[in-house]
């Protein structure tokens, strides 16, 4: 399996919050183009990933235990009732639409994975954990036990719950920011919830258009199954090829192998190119710019001059007469030695836009 994660496979699905319904084989269509697999730092990437066991998630201590009734798509804890609707998606987790007595509105969305189910319950728990207006809120997170007497045997899974959002993720609403202005203040939604998410020292380690959701002029980000609450971390297993920081697909640092929030700063920024610039969201656009910028001229580490220099020969219409901006991009696309924090990105570009 190429690198998109083996573990994003599981996250794909809380992106399509749509009523279509997204198959599992959607979800394993090839994603990198040749030039990325072939690329020598990728291809080692994928080679080393392939071999780690495991991805390691915390335990969450105290979850409430709920009752699942399969036959009738019922679950029930404390006061709640929560009966199953419509499949959106199913691979290693099962998303499904539902509706949540005595939860006001009529539809949730609900996530659960029996393989995954510490992952899941460990996301809800950081994603509930922060109180902002552009992260998508967790009503509840609960774990239904297995019965191996049953026939056939009964899972264990791990239950998060959360509003559902109708207009699906950003990804499949770009035609909305047809002017720089709307980007722009797009933007500012996300990296008010980047910042609050390091601020309450979480590294969300899989920021993407995909994981915000467009909830009418709102966008909320989601999905911290990936997410891990450290100041640092040496975990590389996470992330999605194209946004993933250049720390990560070199399994190092400039001055060592511990990366820190600075890495989602880089997927952030990489956000910002995809909304900015038509063409980049193709993804075979996508991955030349994230090549570009992770190894110009094959050498990794570079300077914030030097990713200037990258965006600035494209000539990226976003960038024209607005050095100021270009500067704040390079400045989130470089080195991580340069490159902004979270909260400083925020600072910046709200600063010269």
């Amino acid at each position: 399996m190429t690198f998109l994660s083996r573990f994003s496979f599981a996250l794909t699905g809380l992106c399509f919050f749509l009523a279509t319904s997204v198959t599992a084989d959607a979800a394993l269509v090839k994603r990198e183009p040749d030039f990325i697999e072939n690329w020598p730092l990728y291809k080692r990437y994928n080679a080393i990933i392939e071999d780690i066991g495991g991805f390691d998630v915390p335990a969450v201590p105290g979850v409430t235990v709920a009752q699942f009734d399969k036959d009738t798509g019922t679950l029930k804890w404390t006061c709640h009732t929560l009966v199953l609707g419509d499949v959106v998606t199913k691979f290693t987790s099962i998303i499904q639409k539902a509706s949540l007595d005595p939860y006001a509105d009529p539809t949730v969305i609900t996530k659960r994975s029996s393989s995954e189910k510490t992952q899941v319950l460990y996301g809800a728990r950081l994603q509930q954990s922060i109180d902002n207006e552009n992260v998508l809120p967790v009503i509840d997170y609960v774990i239904t036990e297995g019965d191996a007497t049953t026939v056939p045997p009964t899972r264990a899974f791990g239950w998060s719950i959360m509003p559902y959002v109708s207009e699906g993720s950003l990804e499949t609403n770009f035609g909305a920011y047809s002017d720089q202005n709307s980007v722009n203040t797009a933007f500012k939604q996300i990296l008010n919830a980047v910042a609050a998410v390091s601020a309450a020292g979480i590294i969300h380690r899989d920021l993407k258009p995909e994981n915000f959701l467009k909830d009418g002029d709102t966008l909320k980000l989601m999905d911290f199954d990936q997410s891990l609450e450290t100041a640092t971390s040496m975990q590389y297993d996470v992330g999605t090829a194209s946004y993933i920081a250049p720390e990560i697909i070199a399994m190092k640092t400039e001055t060592g192998f511990e990366y820190d929030t600075k890495v989602d700063t880089f997927s952030t920024a990489m956000t910002f190119m995809v909304l900015s610039v038509s063409e980049v969201q193709d993804s075979t656009t996508r991955f030349q710019l994230w090549k570009d910028v992770i190894e110009p001229d094959g050498a990794l580490w570079p300077s914030a001059e030097k990713i200037a220099d990258v965006l600035r020969n494209r000539n990226y219409p976003v960038f024209t007469d607005n050095d100021s901006l270009l500067t704040v991009l390079s400045k989130a696309l470089c080195k991580s030695s340069e490159r902004y924090t979270p909260q400083e990105f925020q600072s910046a570009f709200n600063a010269v836009v």
